[in-house]
């Protein structure tokens, strides 16, 4: 059945599915299927409509397909001239669902039971879907001079002219597939370009500031998820600090905790001495990486760690 919801969320529920159902990505069901609604706000004050699949998906066979990972994706695409983003407009929904899924995609609200049309956010395997997809559809061009993460497509080039031949090649392969593309959100052959939380050029790596404030702003740690929270965070640009397993290593003695032993939790002077430290290196120290002259030598530098 439906969770329960406030007069307005259902006006808001009620004017998503009409709008969905006017597009042709809905209807109504009589599947045997049924899951429950929520309605999240978004950052920018906007509603995401969104289907607990969580039992569906409980009996679903995953699909393991591949999905590239953040730091091949960074180190493939930085030191070029020209970057393009496109930004698919509702990706998912551009990609339709057999009549045969269709009933397991059914979701209740308090005026019915509808089914989606095409690829609904929540299910499980919509994910490796889309990647799946977009990799067959870019084809052998992936990773010479575009790169595809789920529904943001970036093309990379070392020159104007260059950059022009591959942002309309893209552009006709989307096209011929009838796949749209959302222009507000697209950014057009720029020197610099946000990526994956990311400041991508032909010289730097540097992480997004917009990503590192929510770690400023995060007050110190008194339970076990607030400190695994703090490092989780702090992990995604490991890689910007220097000796960064040194500083973090009274955090983690303290986090190597299973939920069970969540009561053992204790936070002291060295945690928060840790704590301060990388919150001051976030805000004092200019965080960026220069990508590698693979025409110059390598050095490897080990360190054994004291570290218990």
């Amino acid at each position: 059945r439906p969770y329960p919801k406030t007069v307005q969320q259902r006006k808001i529920i009620q004017q998503e599915v009409q709008q969905m159902i006017n597009n042709n990505q809905v209807g109504p069901s009589r599947s045997p299927w049924s899951s429950p609604v929520i309605i999240q706000e978004k950052k920018d004050g906007t509603i995401r409509f969104l289907v607990d699949y969580r039992k569906l998906n409980a009996v679903t066979k995953k699909d393991n397909y591949p999905h590239p990972s953040t730091e091949e994706l960074l180190n493939r695409i930085g030191g070029h001239q020209y970057y393009t983003k496109l930004d698919l407009k509702s990706g998912y929904f551009q990609i339709p669902i057999s009549k045969a899924d269709r009933p397991k995609t059914a979701f209740i609200t308090q005026d019915g039971l509808y089914e989606f049309y095409v690829l609904s956010q929540g299910l499980m395997n919509a994910p490796a879907t889309f990647q799946r997809v977009m990799n067959d559809l870019i084809g052998n061009g992936r990773w010479d001079y575009v790169v595809v993460y789920l529904d943001d497509i970036l093309i990379f080039s070392n020159s104007f002219e260059e950059h022009q031949q591959h942002l309309n090649e893209i552009l006709g392969i989307l096209a011929t597939a009838n796949f749209q593309v959302n222009s507000a959100k697209c950014t057009i052959a720029v020197p610099e370009i946000e990526f994956l939380s990311h400041i991508i050029s032909k010289n730097q790596l540097k992480p997004s500031s917009d990503k590192i404030k929510p770690i400023i702003d995060m007050i110190e740690p008194t339970t076990l998820k607030q400190a695994n929270a703090f490092i989780g965070k702090l992990n995604w640009y490991r890689k910007f600090i220097p000796n960064f397993a040194r500083i973090a290593a009274p955090i983690n003695k303290v986090t190597n905790k299973t939920k069970a032993k969540r009561n053992e939790f204790k936070w002291g002077p060295e945690q928060s001495k840790s704590f301060h430290q990388f919150k001051q290196i976030l805000i004092s120290k200019p965080l960026f990486l220069d990508y590698p002259d693979p025409t110059a030598p390598f050095i490897l530098t080990t360190d054994a760690s004291n570290h218990q």
